[in-house]
């Protein structure tokens, strides 16, 4: 039997699987990505909403991040014109 090594809780980073890969963002980081997805959710009308999900855009604008994108317009703009594509 091994004994319980004590691990603290480390809530500084925000881990996220994305195409089997690990990323890690900062809490700003995280705060800019959600504020993005609810702005390009809001753009949305009725019927592009029922054609995608709140999903495909965070996964589309976490791609972007991924990459290394943080200014929200662009995020937002990846999102949304991948998805009228």
């Amino acid at each position: 039997m091994r004994p319980q090594v004590s691990r603290p809780f480390n809530n500084t980073q925000k881990v996220i699987m994305l195409a089997r890969q690990r990323m890690s963002f900062d809490p700003e980081t995280v705060s800019l990505l959600r504020k993005t997805l609810d702005d390009a959710w809001d753009l949305l009308g009725p019927e592009q909403r029922a054609m995608t999900s709140r999903t495909l855009l965070a996964e589309r604008i976490l791609k972007s991040a991924a990459k290394g994108e943080r200014d929200p317009k662009r995020l937002r703009d990846a999102a949304l014109t991948a998805n009228a594509a």
